[in-house]
């Protein structure tokens, strides 16, 4: 029997919080594309990338929650709690520069993978004393840890200098009685090369989409990051080590510093894993990636064989007054509420579900999802998530919360579709923004996904939205466009 569409399940926004509150529905439901989880923890990709909303840190968040089932070991580092524009600035020993950048990612990235291995009984680091000591100093100075924020900021200003053991290789070696950094980093990257176990390690960093934009000093340093993961990572695939470090990243954000990245391409191209779920053009779209999650996900929380979630719709959405005016294909516009990403998607079917399970139109489970369902869904998830989403970008960014009430504000009072940069400088002006850059506040939201560029053809127009294509770049003396969604939650005047 066909389950009703209120029945469905389609997550919550956030993984963490879809763990926290029923971890078995969230390991249970969730959709791995191109089996993404067993490349990571193979050790075979260290770079996962994809626009914000397409289940990075879900993937991250899946890892740790099924270490018991499998014979993997996971730690996710949230980037948000460490100072990333500071990091060029720890004193490591060496003199300013990209190479100490790179130092200081190194140790930060090994005191943390360390600390990872140490928390397997089975990894033979367990009973080498050297480590054990020179992991507790760490610990102490407080490099390892929610705390390690305040230790790099204190690294900034002074040379560290850990004391050594008086045992074991280091101490043999070494005549000082301590080591900084800079000398310290080559014996980590021994250990962790030559630690064995019968489980695999894995290291992800997240957080890095929550600072996007923020300043020079951060693609510096995020540059610096991805090259020290890099260089790690090699030691450790060349030893034939126990796991890996993996980041989760914007591809556009790798697209800046790739520049600043002499193999960026081959990382790319051997070791990044991109989460890329968009929907393939005309009738295939229905076969799509992300039209699939939503299938799985549904079909796996019910423990049937095939959900297919378009067939609850009609082949038909009318828009307009009561829903008299224009009809489009069911897909089409469902598609053009979202970002062409997961979480858009899932939470635009979610808010929709909500509305059918509600009964105000009508408390029997219908086959075919009424038309005032579908609208009054649309509406909810238009206003409720979508408009925060947007705001949420902003965070990190230069002016902070300011920028992002300047930007919508701004918006709503074009009160129209279709628009450029001397009408949204004047909206601006108009609202006593005008100190603010324009143009920073388009390209944030062109990178958002809260406006697109119009873009003209041989034949016709066509919109430019940053998450459908991956060399999306703002035009900014051109025309934008209001994504459909926000169009929706403000009921703005439709066209030029």
């Amino acid at each position: 029997m066909k389950p009703a569409y209120r029945d469905l399940y389609f997550g919550m926004s956030d993984a963490r919080n879809e763990i926290t509150e029923d971890e078995s529905s969230f390991i249970k439901s969730y959709v791995d594309l191109n089996n993404a989880s067993q490349a990571l923890v193979n050790g075979r990709k260290f770079l996962v990338l994809g626009p914000k909303g397409t289940g990075k840190s879900a993937l991250a968040w899946y890892l740790q929650a099924t270490e018991r089932e499998g014979s993997h070991l996971v730690h996710v580092r949230d980037a948000t709690t460490l100072p990333l524009a500071e990091v060029p600035r720890v004193q490591t020993g060496q003199v300013a520069g990209p190479e100490r950048t790179v130092v200081a990612w190194k140790f930060i990235l090994l005191c943390n993978y360390l600390e990872l291995l140490l928390s397997d009984k089975d990894c033979t680091l367990q009973f080498d004393k050297e480590v054990q000591r020179v992991a507790k100093l760490l610990r102490n100075f407080g490099f390892v840890g929610d705390a390690s924020g305040r230790a790099l900021l204190n690294a900034s200003s002074t040379t560290i200098q850990i004391p050594l053991p008086k045992l074991g290789p280091i101490y043999k070696r070494e005549s000082k009685p301590s080591l900084n950094i800079y000398n310290l980093v080559p014996y980590m990257e021994t250990w962790v090369s030559q630690a064995l176990s019968s489980s695999r390690h894995v290291l992800l960093v997240d957080g890095l989409d929550s600072i996007f934009l923020n300043d020079e000093k951060y693609d510096e340093s995020l540059a610096s990051l991805v090259q020290a993961a890099y260089a790690v990572n090699q030691k450790l695939m060349s030893s034939e080590a126990s796991g890996s470090i993996v980041l989760l990243l914007r591809n556009d954000a790798f697209s800046r510093i790739a520049l600043s990245l002499p193999d960026s391409q081959k990382m790319r191209d051997d070791l990044a894993f991109d989460l890329d779920w968009r929907v393939l053009s005309g009738a295939a779209g229905v076969n799509a990636p992300l039209i699939q999650l939503a299938n799985q996900k549904a079909a796996k929380a019910l423990d049937v064989e095939s959900v297919r979630v378009l067939e609850y719709f009609p082949p038909q959405i009318k828009v307009g007054q009561r829903g008299q005016g224009q009809s489009f294909n069911t897909l089409k516009y469902l598609l053009n509420m979202t970002r062409h990403t997961p979480r858009d998607l899932l939470r635009l079917f979610e808010e929709i579900r909500k509305v059918e399970a509600s009964g105000i139109y009508g408390s029997k489970p219908r086959e075919c999802l009424d038309q005032e369902v579908i609208r009054e869904g649309v509406l909810q998830y238009s206003s409720k998530y979508f408009v925060g989403a947007i705001s949420n970008e902003f965070a990190g960014a230069e002016g902070g919360p300011e920028s992002a009430i300047s930007a919508i504000s701004a918006l709503k009072a074009l009160d129209k579709q279709q628009f450029n940069a001397k009408e949204f400088t004047a909206a601006l002006e108009d609202l006593g923004h005008a100190t603010i850059s324009a143009d920073k506040l388009l390209t944030l939201l062109f990178y958002a996904g809260a406006v697109g560029n119009m873009v003209a053809g041989r034949s016709e127009s066509y919109m430019h939205f940053y998450h459908r294509r991956d060399d999306s770049e703002v035009y900014l003396k051109g025309s934008f466009i209001l994504h459909n969604a926000l169009v929706h939650a403000w009921n703005v005047h439709r066209g030029a």
